[in-house]
């Protein structure tokens, strides 16, 4: 079972996110040509897209799940919702563009026209088909196109950014520009299997009662997709309107890059170890349930001990890393974030019980709520203490997120196994702390504390891994 796992983790999630891990190995040359005006600018930016995200596909994901599932021509309710989007998309352009010249850092100057430009056409013309691709490949479970499509553009992508960034010396445009780019040969991938292939292809269907049934399905579910938004971007929105300068966003923006490659990860082993859980559920037996608690339980520990050991040497990290002394200095904060991703597995415990038997409407009081702490925290907070505020509002919702949805009234009826989130949660706030105190000490002293880690966690893994290899699925 877990060789399967495994593999599957590799194969269906973080192999195709490799060319973004790749990114990592040219933050020495890129960042000796970045200031932290660059990060800024970039981040500030990207959290105000960020605020019209969930508004582009207006919830019609899943439409798409359920029609390729539910419906015998999937086909046809796919071109409807391909044509629909896409006129909707052209008329939210205006609304796009008005929004990002009233938002638009003043540090851009000149520039304004170009980035408008570079986030405009992706987003209009290439992002609904792009979302479209990857989830018919997905749902027909042929992940190696995705990996293809995403180690191709990845590729690319991190060439464009060390070509426009260390070369030209164009600053944050470069990742605009990369990111473009990136978005027109994935929409050129897609269009050749999906239009040309499986002949899906826009069609503009006037009928009302397709477009009423559709939308009240869709649109609930968009206060639960903002729920990502408000727990990883919102709070660089939060410090631009209260004039945090725009140096001290781009420090944050840089320290939260390495917390989302913690999220990555943690995106990667949930698509892998999702299917798992929910063909247990699917047992409906006491030792299946059984055998979902050993499973979190072991992930759990898993991903403190790698929150803490990365977190414990992030001060390295950095150092190795960020060419610039400006901007290597906010290894204290990325320690804050990196650890509030610790909370992942006990969330899929009990979020993926309540969609299996169908509470998603409970949903938004997990996700959602999480993001409004978030901010409400951030709006409270960011102006007495800074950006440090910021980074312990993310742990605070994140922790929130994982301990939540045991105390929902359907999960308490269905649940009949402990999985204690309080005490785990308990445990990551005290390591946090712990690592916290430790980051500034000598290399000797933080080798001796890993190598404890270490230690610990081969014990409790040579414990479990007979009851693990008993998992059947």
């Amino acid at each position: 079972m877990l060789k399967k796992l495994f593999a599957h983790s590799f194969l269906y999630a973080i192999g195709p996110q490799v060319p973004k891990l790749a990114n990592l190995l040219v933050l020495p040359i890129i960042t000796a040509y970045l200031e932290p005006v660059d990060y800024g600018i970039y981040g500030t930016l990207i959290a105000y897209t960020g605020l019209l995200s969930g508004l582009r596909m207006l919830g019609f994901d899943v439409l798409l799940v359920n029609s390729f599932f539910k419906k015998n021509k999937w086909q046809a309710y796919w071109n409807r919702y391909l044509g629909g989007l896409y006129f909707y998309n052209i008329l939210f352009v205006g609304i796009y563009i008005v929004f990002l010249q009233i938002v638009m850092p003043k540090e851009v100057g000149n520039d304004r026209l170009l980035i408008i430009t570079l986030i405009i056409i992706p987003n209009t013309l290439f992002h609904v088909l792009n979302v479209f691709g990857g989830r018919y490949f997905q749902l027909a479970q042929k992940p190696q196109f995705v990996a293809l499509v995403t180690a191709v553009v990845g590729s690319i992508s991190v060439f464009i950014n060390l070509y426009t960034i260390a070369y030209l010396e164009l600053g944050y445009i470069g990742w605009f520009i990369s990111t473009a780019i990136g978005g027109a040969i994935t929409f050129v991938f897609y269009y050749s299997q999906l239009v040309k292939r499986i002949n899906v292809k826009p069609i503009l269907t006037r009928n009302k009662n397709f477009w009423r049934k559709s939308l009240r399905v869709a649109l609930p579910t968009i206060p639960h997709n903002y729920s990502t938004y408000l727990l990883n971007s919102s709070d660089r929105m939060v410090m631009d309107q209260l004039g945090t300068p725009i140096g001290q966003i781009g420090r944050y923006n840089l320290a939260y890059i390495f917390g989302g490659y913690m999220e990555l990860f943690g995106n990667a082993v949930g698509m892998a170890v999702g299917p798992y859980i929910s063909a247990l559920h699917s047992k409906k037996t006491n030792e299946a349930e059984k055998q979902v608690q050993t499973l979190i339980f072991f992930l759990q520990v898993c991903f403190i001990t790698l929150c803490v050991l990365i977190s414990i040497w992030s001060k390295e990290i950095f150092y190795l890393l960020i060419n610039n002394d400006e901007l290597n200095q906010v290894y204290n904060i990325s320690v804050i974030i990196i650890m509030g991703y610790a909370y992942r597995p006990l969330y899929w415990a009990s979020v993926n019980k309540l969609q299996f038997y169908e509470y998603t409407g409970k949903l938004w009081r997990i996700s959602f709520v999480a993001g409004v702490i978030n901010v409400v925290l951030n709006l409270i907070f960011i102006p007495i203490y800074g950006i440090m505020a910021a980074a312990l509002s993310t742990m605070l919702s994140l922790i929130y997120m994982g301990v939540a949805p045991y105390y929902i009234k359907e999960y308490k009826k269905l649940n009949n196994q402990k999985f204690y989130p309080i005490y785990w949660m308990i445990s990551v706030v005290l390591l946090t702390g712990i690592v916290y105190s430790v980051i500034d000490s000598n290399a000797l002293f933080k080798g001796a504390l890993s190598i404890i880690f270490i230690t610990l966690f081969v014990i409790y893994f040579v414990r479990q891994k007979g009851n693990l290899n008993k998992i059947k699925v």
